[in-house]
């Protein structure tokens, strides 16, 4: 579910040379404005959540991710030590909203885990309580960090060891066309077979789906060759490679709500991209993320989560008020 830093840095380059499966149907935000975030209304944030028909939380605070990533540092308030009536879980239980609990966070990929006594899940689900967790989501794209699937294997088994029902969510980076990436039909191949690999250790799995414009984000589709796709092709594309690679494994989508433009500091950005692309720079608008979504669905998705409102700006962001309308008209939230 990363923003794809390695995406960005390619731009810079560029330039310079020229268990139990989620009810269908889960509504996720994974991040707020980052102007809400500050806040720490969470009270406030989750009865916005609740309003769009949103029923799950991802905490991610990050509001830059080049040079440097950076964030806000409140993904603290959704992790242990804490106490079941800390700000942020009180606020979650009053607006029925669930947790998406993060394993990167939780478990140092290159240690050993710990005992029950002094398990972190064992912790934030006495915080939580099992009702409000919805899941927790494995070390985030294995195939693009680096993480084994020996890793991911025993995360898999260890959650299965604290909570049996707990389902562990999955998602992956998606074929990127450029150099030394997805650009060939056998490092596709490779790639495919990696997520083939890891997602045997997870109950939901999902690709990172981030195609807007096309031009930056140079996202490829399984079947589409070495072409680069629009947001439609690529949304359905995943899909249908999932029903097809993991066809008794539950599916989700993770749908871009960013603008590539706000992952860069602004200094940065007026050095390296030429006007004629920062004018090109954009969220997903209403129509799109709803063409997203509703692909997603009818591929089998029982979970949307909207990624990168934390890079917003603004509390009127654009692709975060899409990403409300969108998810209020797709959940039937009154």
């Amino acid at each position: 579910m990363q923003s794809l830093s390695r995406l960005m840095v390619a731009l810079v380059a560029s330039v310079f040379a020229v268990p139990q499966a989620a009810p269908a149907q889960d509504f996720a935000a994974a991040g707020v404005p980052a102007p809400l975030g500050r806040t720490g209304d969470y009270d406030a944030i989750f009865a916005t959540l609740h309003a769009a028909g949103i029923t799950a939380f991802f905490p991610t605070f990050q509001f830059v991710e080049v040079p440097e990533p950076e964030t806000l540092g409140r993904e603290v308030d959704f992790m242990p030590p804490c106490h079941p009536d800390d700000p942020a879980f009180a606020a979650m239980r009053r607006h029925g909203i669930r947790l998406i609990a993060a394993a990167s966070l939780l478990y140092d990929p290159d240690a050993p885990f710990p005992a029950r006594a002094a398990d972190p899940l064992a912790a934030l689900i006495a915080c939580t309580g099992r009702d409000g967790l919805l899941g927790i989501l494995s070390y985030d794209e294995p195939g693009y960090s680096g993480i084994s699937p020996d890793r991911t294997a025993a995360l898999f088994a260890h959650v299965r060891d604290i909570a049996p029902d707990l389902p562990v969510l999955m998602v992956h980076g998606p074929l990127v066309i450029e150099p030394g990436r997805h650009d060939t039909a056998e490092a596709q191949r490779a790639y495919l077979d990696a997520v083939v690999a890891h997602s045997r250790h997870a109950d939901i799995v999902g690709f990172s789906t981030y195609p807007v414009p096309p031009e930056v984000a140079r996202m490829g589709a399984p079947g589409a060759g070495l072409a680069v796709v629009d947001h439609v092709t690529a949304a359905r594309g995943y899909m249908q490679w999932l029903s097809r690679a993991l066809p008794d494994t539950d599916r989700m989508a993770v749908l871009q709500v960013f603008n590539y433009a706000d992952q860069v500091t602004p200094g940065l950005l007026a050095r390296i991209a030429p006007a004629a692309l920062r004018a090109r720079l954009a969220p997903p608008n209403e129509a799109q993320l709803e063409q997203m979504a509703r692909e997603s669905i009818a591929g089998g998705a029982g979970l949307i989560i909207w990624y990168g409102a934390n890079f917003a700006k603004t509390a009127d962001d654009p692709g975060w008020l899409a990403m409300l309308a969108v998810s209020r008209r797709l959940s039937g939230a009154p």
